[in-house]
Formats: C-alpha cells, sequence, structure tokens
C-alpha cells in the first residue's frame, strides 16, 4: 500500500465496494494492475482477495463507516482502523484485537472475562469455514475453570449465543442426554463436512448426589424426567428400579433414543444393605417400609428365604394349618413380612373368619363376653385385629354415628396430644357429626 501512495489519492479508488458491503467491488481484480505490471516494466500481478468467512468477528465495514462520535461527526474512517497511530496514510498495518478493543471499551485484560459478552462481537464458529480448527485451538474464558463443568448449565441457558461463539451443538449433545433443551437448540450444529475429535461424555457428580442418604431418598426430588435426564437415559433407573419403571422414569430418553451414553449407572446394594448383620435386621426396615424393598425385589425373591422349608427361624412345614397359636402367642411378628390388613385377612375371610357385618361372637365363641373386654388385648396387638376385621367394624360400636356410640378413648386419653400428633385420624369418627373445625370445642 505505501509504494502507491502517490497513485491512490482515496481508499475508494481499489475498494470502490467495501463501505457499501458490495463483496464483489469490496477488492480488486489482479487484471486491474495490468496497466502497470505488465511483465515488462512492472512484473505479473497474481493474488486473490481475502476469505471473510476465517474470523468469528461479527464485522462488516458499511456498519463502522456509518459509526458517529459523540460530536456528531463521522468517527471511523479507513485509516482509524487500518494505520497505526501517527503513521502515514497508505502505510497499512495487519489488524489486531487491541486496535477493535480500544473503540469497543473493553480493555485486553477483560476481553475473555466472564462478564465479557462475546455475541456482541462474534459470530457463531459454525459459521466459519476453518472452525473446527480454531474450537481446538481457541483460549478459554477466565470462568472456564476446573468446576465450570458442573456448574455451566445457568450460564448456558442465560447466554447461549455466547457458547455458540467456541462451541457447536455436537459438543453439547455428547454429554447431554437431553437433546430437545432450548438452550442446546440455540447453539448452531456444525457443519456436515466438518470432522471433529470425539468427545469423552463427562458427567461431574453433583453435590446432593454425594449424600450418604441420596439413592434411599432421591425419589421425592424427581418431580419429572428434566430433573435427571441431563445426565441421566431410562436404562440408569432400571439398574435398580423393577418394571414398571416409575412414571418420571418412563418418560426419560432412552439410551437408544439418545447421542449420549447417560452417566451408565450398574447395579449395586444400597447402602443400607452393606452393613455387616443386615440379613438377619432387615426385617424391621421392611417392616417399616415394604414399599422401599417393592422397588427391587419380588414377593418370590423374599419367599425364596421365608418360605423355605429349611431355612431356619421361619415357617416350617404345614406351618399355616398350626400358625393361630403361634400368632396368637406373638412367637414372631407376623407384620415384619407380612401386612395383617391384607395378606392373613385375605385368608382369614377364605375360610369364614373374617368379619361379615354386623359384629356376633363367630371367631370369638371360646371366649365368654369377649365384647365386653376386647378393648385391652385389641391396644395390646391390634395388629392380630387387623387380620380378620377392617376399620368399619370397630366404627359399628365406637363411632358416634354409630349404634352405641360407645367411646374407644381409655381413662386418661388426652385429646389435645393426639390430635398434635394427628388430627386426621378423629376424623374417622368425628368428622361426620361436627366437623373438623368443631372437635377443638368438644375436647374442651
Amino acid at each position: 500500500h505505501l509504494q502507491h501512495e502517490g497513485l491512490f489519492p482515496l481508499c475508494a479508488g481499489c475498494h470502490e465496494g467495501i463501505t457499501e458491503g458490495d463483496r464483489a467491488t469490496s477488492f480488486p481484480e489482479a487484471g486491474l494492475c495490468a496497466g502497470c505490471h505488465d511483465g515488462s516494466a512492472q512484473p505479473l500481478v497474481e493474488w486473490a482477495p481475502p476469505d471473510p468467512s476465517q474470523t468469528t468477528l461479527s464485522f462488516t465495514h458499511s456498519q463502522h463507516v456509518t459509526v458517529v462520535d459523540g460530536a456528531g461527526e463521522a468517527g471511523v474512517d479507513c485509516a482509524g482502523c487500518h494505520v497505526s497511530q501517527g503513521g502515514r496514510r497508505m502505510e497499512v498495518v495487519p489488524l489486531s484485537p487491541d486496535g477493535c478493543l480500544t473503540c469497543h471499551g473493553d480493555p485486553p485484560a477483560s476481553h475473555q472475562a466472564q462478564q465479557s459478552d462475546c455475541a456482541t462481537c462474534h459470530v457463531s464458529v459454525a459459521q466459519v469455514d476453518a472452525g473446527a480448527d480454531w474450537m481446538e485451538s481457541r483460549l478459554a474464558p477466565s470462568d472456564h475453570d476446573d468446576e465450570f463443568l458442573s456448574s455451566h448449565g445457568p450460564p448456558a441457558i442465560d447466554a447461549p449465543a455466547r457458547c455458540a461463539t467456541c462451541h457447536v451443538q455436537d459438543r453439547c449433545v455428547s454429554c447431554h442426554v437431553d437433546a430437545g433443551l432450548e438452550a442446546l437448540a440455540a447453539v448452531p450444529a456444525a457443519p456436515r463436512d466438518w470432522k471433529l475429535p470425539l468427545m469423552q461424555a463427562a458427567y461431574p457428580i453433583p453435590g446432593s448426589h454425594v449424600d450418604p442418604d441420596f439413592e434411599r431418598s432421591h425419589g421425592p426430588l424427581v418431580t419429572g424426567p428434566s430433573d435427571c435426564s441431563t445426565c441421566h437415559v431410562q436404562e440408569d433407573c432400571a439398574s435398580c428400579h423393577l418394571s414398571p419403571l416409575p412414571t418420571s422414569a418412563q418418560a426419560m430418553t432412552s439410551a437408544d433414543a439418545s447421542h449420549a451414553p447417560g452417566v451408565s449407572l450398574a447395579p449395586g446394594l444400597p447402602g443400607s444393605h452393606e452393613t455387616p448383620f443386615f440379613m438377619s435386621a432387615h426385617s424391621l426396615l421392611a417392616g417399616a417400609s415394604a414399599e422401599t424393598c417393592a422397588g427391587c425385589h419380588t414377593q418370590e425373591y423374599c419367599a425364596s428365604c421365608h418360605m423355605a422349608p429349611s431355612a431356619p427361624g421361619f415357617h416350617p412345614t404345614n406351618f399355616v394349618a398350626r400358625h393361630p397359636a403361634e400368632a396368637g402367642r406373638m412367637t414372631a411378628d407376623c407384620s415384619n413380612c407380612h401386612q395383617t390388613q391384607v395378606f392373613c385377612r385375605s385368608c382369614h375371610v377364605e375360610i369364614g373368619r373374617g368379619a361379615p357385618g354386623r359384629l356376633g361372637s363367630e371367631y370369638h365363641d371360646a371366649e365368654p363376653l369377649w365384647l365386653l373386654r376386647h378393648g385391652q388385648p385389641a391396644r395390646q396387638g391390634l395388629e392380630q385385629c387387623a387380620s380378620c376385621h377392617t376399620q368399619q367394624d370397630c366404627l359399628q360400636c365406637h363411632s358416634q354415628l354409630g349404634a352405641f356410640k360407645i367411646s374407644p378413648h381409655g381413662p386418661d386419653f388426652d385429646p389435645e396430644l393426639a390430635a398434635q400428633k394427628n388430627p386426621w385420624i378423629c376424623t374417622a369418627c368425628h368428622i361426620g357429626r361436627i366437623g373438623l373445625e368443631g372437635l377443638e370445642e368438644e375436647w374442651k
């Protein structure tokens, strides 16, 4: 440029269309130079204009020549960007990022800082022909530290265009199972002819998952498939849960339909099962919450030990025929393994031992005046009563709506304490007559 300073008084002599964004006339053709460069007086010239698609800068000359400074005058001319300060008009120097930042007010020291909005000046790397190579050589912003992978979700959702400056969607879906997220869809995919190196999926362990009790208590935390589907596929749930899977797990993406592998959980024992004496002490957990066991075990699995004739401490042969005596003496707590309201009652009703309606002597015919003194045994072993009776049987006499209206409360009954523990249990007898709001007055 400097050698032609006297020949071209205006930049537009060669770069006529550059200020209007006309690519065809932005740079001169080599044939226009042949008047001097004819191969005799001057050597021939062969050249091609630069390819604008080799940078992620969102830059056009037409946008910059119309910039107006605070005084209302044109604030940018060719020399303002292409000539060093104090240099001659045609002493053109290569552009650098520092030249842009002097006007854009983002000093080089913070150019790649966390608060930088990359999309202000940059386009997606997917729009750059050499973007695949550029991705491998880029410098990471200052907020992309070792912990960034585990916390990048919220900033990516807030500003997906910032991510798209350096990343393509193909990289996101190498880890993300839920590829349909709106933030992922906002990041352009790589052109088909790109050859990207394979990305190894990485799944940081969230802080909540480190809790030793997380495996047992994670169920209520899962309000929908989106809570887990960033890292997990449906098969991860199936590694522990029996079929049919929980509703939230059924709605998750399967491994076959996902580009990402997911965490790939392997079946393992819950923490509670790793205690040395779990097999001999598990009845307490099973009796307290059978639903917890049912997530992994079937009744057949339990029966393989509990119903085996050779199993010590469990039911021997023909136990059903002689179990009433042991059940009555509470030699073994049946409720540890059986839900007496269902398991026992279903058999008792079938053989005619269940209460058919209006209570009479039936099963208790060997006990004179049983109805008058059954209160104490019922309070001491209500599980035995539940094997034949339902709550409705008791309410025939004890309910405020029943025929006899006999109070089930003992002489030392504290209604206020009972209401503090579980006020809804009171409604089984009282709600039909006075309503829940009237219970407090009746207790007084």
